[in-house]
């Protein structure tokens, strides 16, 4: 999984490993500085910009928040300097408009995430990165930047029209959403990380005190306790926390899929046990499905297309870029790695031409 998110085509050609569910690019817009006398070395440079470790770690250590129990690739510093490269050499010819753009959306995706993640998970997120908020927006604003200037600088011009013909080529339905269940749940973690199924287990000790406390939630709920503030003050789950316990989901997406689909209106489950904890979940409704027309998706079909252009067009300019920039791997680790490092020619041996 990991190498295909760090494959250098993938997404939107020079897009980073997402960290809390969103791309992120480093901030490596301010001109060079003079080495300090720190860890922190030029690992790559081009006319107006360089690269340091610093900024490769981010990106790794972002990769690994949302992976925890996974390992990354041999060439996942190749592809995360090549990615880093990409994005300075784009920046480089991006207006002032795409920079003001791009600052917007990164406080609307900011925005968005620490609600959907809730206050504390995504400190504990952002902490794990080494990383600062300011550091993250500037992140994100530059990545939000360097994607729209891209498709300008190519001349990537995709319309409606386009993107209707897409919409039609689908069999019909294909868009369509299916039913979904409205819970509000109140789960127990039970492993030190949710993220990763091949996290260990909490103390059993405190997994006894878990189990003990579900059933007397349990019991407060049946005695006519309100749901709502006891999810709102207990649930650990990360993904339902920010929003008090509220999550939605396809019939076959979660393992209590058919349960949920199966029970009253604001009936009550019993208690769940997995292997991510114990949970209580209340059905707040059942959403019927939705027939989706071209106008609910034209927006995302239009990035899907100028997405597809960008791969077939992107890989020509960029290394154009690169050349006029003088781009230098300064790292001999990272150097030697590079696919089209070669080796020099024997003595009395003719260069290729």
């Amino acid at each position: 999984m990991l190498a295909s998110t760090l494959h250098p085509m993938n997404r939107l050609l020079f897009a980073l490993p997402a960290l809390f569910l969103l791309a992120v690019a480093p901030a490596l817009a301010a001109p060079p500085e003079p080495d300090r006398p720190t860890n922190n070395p030029v690992v790559a440079r081009g006319r107006g910009f360089e690269i340091r470790r610093r900024d490769m770690e981010h990106v790794s250590k972002s990769i690994l928040v949302n992976n925890p129990g996974d390992r990354l690739p041999p060439d996942a510093d190749i592809h995360v300097i090549n990615q880093l490269i990409e994005i300075q050499l784009v920046l480089q010819k991006a207006g002032a408009a795409e920079k003001t753009a791009g600052e917007h959306q990164a406080d609307a995706e900011l925005a968005a995430t620490r609600k959907k993640l809730g206050g504390p998970e995504f400190e504990r997120r952002l902490q794990a990165t080494d990383m600062t908020t300011d550091e993250l927006r500037r992140m994100l604003a530059q990545e939000a930047t360097a994607q729209a200037s891209l498709t300008r600088q190519l001349g990537i011009r995709v319309t409606d029209a386009d993107a209707k013909t897409l919409f039609d080529r689908q069999p019909p339905g294909a868009y369509d959403h299916p039913a979904q269940a409205r819970i509000r749940e109140l789960v127990l973690l039970t492993t030190s990380d949710f993220a990763s199924s091949a996290a260990p287990p909490l103390p059993a000790a405190t997994i006894q005190t878990k189990h003990r406390q579900i059933f007397e939630l349990y019991q407060r709920v049946r005695a006519g306790e309100d749901f709502a503030a006891l999810a709102r003050q207990y649930n650990e789950d990360p993904l339902s926390k920010g929003a008090g316990g509220e999550l939605s989901f396809k019939k076959n997406a979660l393992e209590f899929g058919d349960l949920a689909f199966s029970m009253r209106t604001n009936q009550i489950s019993g208690v769940l046990t997995n292997q991510d904890g114990y949970r209580i979940f209340q059905l707040l409704e059942i959403i019927p499905p939705k027939k989706i027309a071209f106008a609910d998706v034209a927006d995302n079909l239009r990035k899907s297309l100028i997405g597809s252009q960008k791969r077939s067009l992107a890989p020509a300019y960029l290394e154009k870029l690169r050349a006029e920039a003088g781009v230098e791997i300064l790292d001999a680790r990272l150097k030697a790695m590079m696919p089209d490092a070669a080796t020099p020619p024997s003595p009395g041996t003719a260069a290729p031409k």
